[in-house]
Formats: C-alpha cells, sequence, structure tokens
C-alpha cells in the first residue's frame, strides 16, 4: 500500500469550495446539500454521488493541484497515472454489436414472459 501525504486543512477548503461549484442538485439528503458525505483518513472530502458532477470537480481538483507548488509535489504523480490509464483505454478499440447479437437479446427478452402471460394478483 501506497504512502499517500494528508491533506493540508487550507486545501481541504479550496476543495469544498470545487465541489460547492459543480453540484448538479439544490437539495439532496444524501450529503445534507453540502455536496459531499464527509472526510478520510487523509483529510480528503468524500464527494456525494448523487448531486455532484464528479468528473468536472476531478478536473478542476487536477487543475488546482498542478497549480499548487505544494500539492503537486506531494500528489502529482498520481494524476499523470491516472492520464496514461486514460490514454490507454481510449486507444483501445470498443466491441462493436453486431444485428446478429442484437435480435439475439430482443429474442431472450421476449421469453420472459412480459405480456404473455395473464396477471396473477397476489392476496387473499
Amino acid at each position: 500500500m501506497e504512502d499517500v501525504p494528508k491533506l493540508p486543512e487550507e486545501h481541504l477548503e479550496k476543495a469544498k469550495e470545487i465541489i460547492s461549484r459543480h453540484r448538479t442538485k439544490k437539495n439532496c439528503k444524501r450529503c445534507y446539500d453540502r455536496g459531499y458525505q464527509g472526510v478520510n483518513q487523509l483529510n480528503m472530502a468524500i464527494t456525494c454521488y448523487k448531486c455532484v458532477d464528479e468528473e468536472k470537480v476531478t478536473e478542476e481538483w487536477q487543475a488546482h493541484v498542478r497549480e499548487t507548488p505544494a500539492l503537486a509535489q506531494a500528489y502529482g504523480d498520481y494524476f499523470e497515472a491516472d492520464e496514461a490509464e486514460e490514454a490507454e483505454i481510449a486507444g483501445e478499440e470498443k466491441p462493436q454489436v453486431t444485428h446478429e447479437q442484437g435480435r439475439r437479446v430482443s429474442a431472450d427478452r421476449s421469453r420472459r414472459g412480459g405480456a404473455s402471460q395473464p396477471h396473477r394478483s397476489v392476496g387473499r
């Protein structure tokens, strides 16, 4: 397991600001309208998956890390590894679904017994 340094408090506040800018819902019961669910052991905010656009938050946070020398020194190499993986994934071709495979799926769905079976009421 890698040793990840604990995020300083002043950068946690910046992370919370970034998260609040990229909220997609006004009201959220999951995070109590904060945009993050809490803070982990490394003093990093855990974004709410229901009301935050996590991709935009990640992009802006990566830019902030690159612009801040202390953060770039501590966390910069983690983002370089992510970018290398994304480049590999983008280079791979997506598998093509043929017409025959699509027909097989729709045939399987018709065997599930949708409207062809009468409705049975549950109860007394």
